[in-house]
């Protein structure tokens, strides 16, 4: 069934640290068909990073993968990654704005940065994930997002590679769903549960 170009723009939102590559690569793999939104990956990433994340991850899934310059628009059934040295901002009119403000927890791009733009934009969020981190960036945006009413996801801390960033989002907002031992299915369950 062709994507119905006439839905509302729907985002996904999957942010880590130290710990969380090998999960995003995970996550990818689960992708095997269109997406009926946009998944927005953050990935702390140093000024010094010199991989492109869509190039390496090439052979993970057929869906498209971009990391998006300032302005560019979002589009469905297409994977960004936040690129090095900028925070990645969602704007109402549904484009990418990249910020080179402050960094925020040491980090450029920031998750509190993409996901509180995101929750501001009034674009519909169809779920906001965090996973394994050495910082407690995400937490303030996690908290954000779930009281506007979306569904957030934290990764069950003791079984993240490093506890930090998933601990300090539950604790900062206790209502977020745990991803628990089967994160992977209940995570393509989340992705594809309106897929066309």
């Amino acid at each position: 069934m062709m994507e119905n170009k006439d839905l509302p723009l729907e985002l996904v939102l999957i942010g880590g640290s130290s710990g969380s590559f090998v999960i995003f690569e995970e996550i990818l793999k689960l992708l095997d068909r269109p997406l009926s939104c946009a998944i927005l990956f953050v990935l702390h990433r140093g000024k010094s990073s010199l991989f492109e994340l869509p190039k390496l991850f090439r052979s993970k899934t057929q869906v498209r993968m971009e990391e998006p310059q300032h302005l560019d628009p979002i589009m469905k059934n297409c994977i960004y990654f936040a690129v090095p040295d900028y925070h990645l901002l969602v704007g109402p009119d549904e484009r990418f704005y990249l910020d080179g403000t402050e960094k925020d927890f040491f980090s450029r791009p920031s998750l509190d940065a993409t996901f509180i733009s995101a929750a501001q934009s009034g674009i519909y969020i169809k779920a906001a994930m965090i996973f394994s981190g050495a910082s407690e960036d995400g937490a303030l945006g996690m908290k954000i997002i779930a009281e506007r009413g979306f569904k957030t996801y934290v990764q069950n801390p003791t079984i993240a590679e490093v506890e930090r960033m998933p601990a300090a989002a539950i604790r900062t907002h206790g209502k977020h769903h745990i991803l628990t031992e089967n994160v992977f299915e209940e995570i393509r369950s989340i992705l594809y549960s309106y897929s066309t």
